[in-house]
């Protein structure tokens, strides 16, 4: 079936706006034009400082561990995100904003599919972040570096797979639906129950291995093993942080407009995602704040680029 803009209008973007928002006296407009200057400044920032992150891991040799590959597997989104939702993101609300149908929807539906897209990307990476530090914890060797990777790679040609069958499935029929939702809610939770299960066997390692050590028996070195835990729990707690205004903003327009109530908790939906987004910010400095490797990397690339433009003068 060929391509029709009337028809993605009618099966995709029914849903994108809903009502007037053109009152420039409205609470929505506010908000939303305060989101889209804040999200265009933050989002080159984001993209600069993820991108650090991502050569500081690939110019360092001793940095290219399990562990520091799904990092960079979590940089990598937050650069997406950066340089792809945030931007459409801003376009689509803007184009909302002027009432100009068509980009609201072309833009829009890009930037839900990568938000949505990144968002589970990044869900996994931390699900096998969780499941890694227990495996490694327990000294059971399963997740090499060509392992985690396959799996990453694995899971990304996955989801393009999995959110490329709910857009031709939503473009001519709304009747699968609500299975992709049921498949995604499932695969959310689940990825949800992983990461609690293997941080409760990590906790468990931890909790026996300072029993060693009182006990002056051999014991590793629980210190080191407690701050690289301490570190993805600081990212899974900012992850959370951010997407749980969200959620619950979500399931407050959907339990709302069930009522045919909608646009109070529809204007603080702008306010919600740009805290999704901050998330991509802030990461980069986690990463630069908890991890010495990450930041010696780091200054030693700023040092470098600095030292050649002194030259280039």
């Amino acid at each position: 079936m060929a391509f029709n803009l009337s028809r993605l209008e009618d099966s995709w973007c029914i849903f994108l706006a809903d009502f007037n928002v053109t009152d420039s006296i409205s609470g929505y407009y506010t908000v939303t034009l305060t989101v889209c200057v804040v999200t265009s400044l933050l989002a080159p920032i984001t993209v600069i400082g993820n991108a650090f992150i991502l050569v500081a891991i690939w110019k360092n040799p001793s940095l290219r561990t399990p562990s520091y590959v799904l990092l960079a597997g979590l940089s990598f989104t937050d650069f997406c995100s950066g340089l792809l939702t945030q931007p459409f993101y801003v376009v689509y609300k803007l184009a909302e904003l002027a009432g100009w149908r068509k980009l609201i929807c072309i833009a829009g539906l890009i930037a839900q599919i990568a938000g949505y897209y990144f968002s589970s990307l990044t869900v996994i990476a931390l699900t096998i972040t969780a499941v890694e530090r227990w495996l490694h914890m327990s000294r059971r060797s399963l997740l090499t570096v060509r392992r985690v990777v396959m799996l990453y790679v694995t899971f990304v040609l996955f989801l393009i797979v999995f959110f490329a069958s709910l857009m031709y499935y939503w473009y001519h029929s709304t009747e699968f639906l609500k299975l992709f939702i049921t498949v995604f809610v499932f695969g959310a939770a689940l990825c949800f129950f992983i990461t609690v299960f293997a941080y409760f066997k990590v906790f468990r390692i931890i909790r026996h291995h300072q029993s060693q050590i009182q006990t002056n028996q051999n014991a590793i070195d629980i210190g080191k093993y407690k701050k690289s835990v301490s570190t993805i729990l600081y990212i899974l707690t900012l992850f959370l942080l951010s997407y749980v205004p969200h959620v619950c903003g979500l399931l407050a327009v959907n339990i709302m407009g069930y009522f045919g109530i909608t646009l109070s908790p529809r204007a603080a939906m702008p306010a919600f995602t740009a805290i999704v987004f901050s998330a991509s910010f802030f990461n980069p400095l986690l990463y630069y704040w908890r991890i010495k490797e990450i930041r010696d990397s780091v200054t030693r690339i700023l040092r470098n680029v600095c030292c050649k433009e002194t030259e280039e003068e």
